[in-house]
């Protein structure tokens, strides 16, 4: 068992016992109260009972009531020598003894010592789960131990609801809080950001809060101040009722949600032996009360998780699954709708439902995914280089850079040409194969007796990066549709290419998906890249894989269609009309291989 696994354990465990010291403090409140009516109908019976005697019968009722009724003779047997006798006792020292003798409350104090012990536990394996982050990266700095604490909880808790070790609940996440500070904000539906929904995100951070479990570093101060506020509003709903003379103090080890059994044993001594007994019995119902409470936070708490990854694992299996029915159809479309940031990918979605290609993208992602686990034996990480080979082209319909990353099992997606730009086979297999620099671009005319130099074809004020969608979230940008390679290309092509530095650099784990649908998908025109994208992260999701896509396709702009020229040249760069991009002589010497003939059958 890992030491997540066991941290959640021990929080179970914890949550169970407390259940049950309230369940015995409600009952020691029962016992407090029938031996009270006792007591009462011993005052009624005769004014002229001595002290001593209705001390013997009231001692005699609290042994009936410690000892659920053994002691029941003796009630009888008192009452018949209690009169004349001359002796003051007590009768608030007689109950107070008996309870503190009782055999209930001496089990509320044993489950309150397992309690401390359980949490001294919890604060160990925590500090268990740093010490482990420190080893496997000595130079990780506490933003990066957090990092890992935090994805391994919620690993764990992804483990307990049947989703396997494979999720992609990624650390990006906990590395951008003000992302998660953003989504809360906006009051984000459901938003998945970096691989969980806000909701777990913050399900997590209020159970650490409670069990004083802290961050180490700084960038996690924003989630878990914003834990602290989401517990602390959860818990004053429950309407607690317990006042001590000591104030707040911690229930079972754990953090100031609720009251010391020892120093309340000492509150209910002092009413009982003020003869407020009726008093300390509505307390130890109230404290029993409170306790329920929050172990019913807690549990409500791990419930929305378990809930959240229980709908996961039920996704997961439709998508693993080519078989699908209608309703699975329906419900895989309905959960990304709720879980996508972005309303136009939401309304595609909407306007889709029945969409072929949606699917099919989904089948042929987790095919790619089922053969990177076959090849996983000989890769070198799980930071994968996907270049998506299309045709393309961009339209005047503008939509957010982040529509490209919708979750984090995506970590980049690179687009390599200007906005209305053709490319050539030189740099499609330079996309590919990763060999492609910033200073290996040429720039000509599409028509070869172009009546416009050269130069106008050349873009200005040309970056010197590539067009990084990660980098570029906020800006708008194009629409682009990639659409499949025609029948007449697609033959060149296996279904995907694995490159692992046979054309490119060394041991980088590189694969190429041409974009094939089968013929009987021909009806299938285009689909917007960001639908592409979407699927590719969705699967991947459900894996260990990161992944870089590269774009290799055209941008050029589709006819008729109205473009912001210099706000795209502001974004990234933006070249005339029929411009296409093409490669300096040094990546010439690669032609000779079936890769580039693949290109060239698609890129001219």
């Amino acid at each position: 068992m890992s030491a997540a696994d066991k941290l959640l354990e021990l929080m179970f465990s914890w949550i169970e016992d407390r259940e049950r010291c309230a369940e015995k403090l409600r009952k020691l409140a029962g016992e407090l109260e029938s031996l009270r009516e006792k007591c009462n109908a011993v005052e009624c019976a005769s004014s002229v009972v001595s002290v001593v005697g209705a001390a013997s019968l009231i001692g005699a009722g609290v042994a009936t009531v410690f000892t659920a009724g053994a002691a029941a003779p003796l009630l009888l047997a008192a009452g018949g020598v209690c009169s004349g006798v001359g002796v003051t006792v007590s009768v608030a020292t007689k109950i107070t003894e008996h309870f503190l003798s009782s055999d209930t409350l001496k089990e509320a104090q044993q489950i309150e010592e397992n309690s401390n012990n359980i949490a001294k536990k919890i604060q160990k394996t925590y500090e268990q789960l740093k010490a482990q982050a420190k080893e496997r990266s000595p130079i990780a700095d506490p933003d990066e131990v957090d990092q890992h604490v935090m994805t391994e909880i919620v690993g764990a808790m992804a483990r307990r609801s049947g989703l396997g070790q494979n999720i992609g609940f990624s650390a990006e996440f906990f590395s951008n809080p003000a992302l998660g500070a953003k989504m809360m904000n906006q009051n984000a539906n459901a938003a998945i950001a970096a691989g969980l929904t806000l909701e777990v995100s913050m399900s997590v951070v209020s159970i650490l809060t409670f069990f004083s479990l802290k961050n180490g570093g700084k960038k996690l101060d924003i989630l878990f101040a914003e834990g602290a506020k989401q517990l602390m509003k959860q818990v004053a709903t429950t309407g607690f009722k317990t006042v001590l003379k000591g104030g707040a103090m911690v229930v079972g080890g754990a953090v100031g949600m609720g009251f010391a059994l020892y120093e309340a044993i000492d509150s209910w001594t002092d009413l009982i032996k003020n003869n407020h007994v009726t008093e300390a019995s509505q307390s130890l119902r109230d404290t029993a009360y409170d306790i329920r409470k929050i172990s019913k936070t807690l549990r409500e708490l791990f419930n929305e998780m378990r809930e959240k990854f229980e709908e996961l694992a039920e996704v997961k299996c439709i998508i693993e699954n080519s078989d699908r029915s209608s309703a699975e159809k329906r419900k895989l479309i309905d959960y990304v709708i709720k879980m996508s940031q972005d309303e136009v990918v939401k309304e595609w979605l909407r306007e889709n439902y029945e969409s072929v290609a949606f699917f099919e993208l989904v089948d042929m992602f987790n095919l790619l995914k089922q053969e990177l686990d076959k090849e996983k034996h000989k890769t070198d990480r799980e930071d994968i280089d996907i270049t998506f080979v299309a045709h393309g082209a961009i339209t005047g319909f503008m939509i957010p850079a982040r529509c490209l990353l919708p979750l984090p099992s995506i970590k980049d997606v690179l687009l390599y040409s200007p906005w209305n730009c053709a490319i050539n086979a030189d740099v499609a297999y330079g996309i590919a194969t990763g060999m492609i620099q910033p200073q290996n671009r040429r720039f000509f005319c599409t028509q070869q007796h172009c009546r416009i130099p050269d130069i106008f074809h050349q873009p200005s004020n040309l970056p010197f990066y590539w067009n990084s969608m990660n980098a570029a979230k906020e800006w708008m940008i194009p629409n682009i549709n990639v659409s499949p390679l025609k029948a007449s290309e697609d033959h060149a092509w296996d279904h995907f290419v694995f490159l692992r530095g046979r054309y490119g650099e060394p041991a980088i784990n590189r694969v190429v998906i041409p974009f094939i649908l089968p013929r009987w998908m021909s009806f299938v025109e285009n689909i917007p890249f960001m639908i592409v994208t979407l699927t590719m992260s969705l699967v991947l999701f459900f894996s260990n894989y990161r992944a870089t896509v590269h774009l290799s396709a055209c941008l050029g702009r589709y006819e008729g269609e109205v473009l912001n020229q210099d706000y795209l040249s502001t974004q990234y760069a933006y070249t005339i009309d029929k411009t296409y991009m093409a490669s300096s002589e040094e990546m010439y010497i690669h032609r000779n291989t079936d890769l580039y003939r693949a290109f060239k059958a698609v890129f001219g």
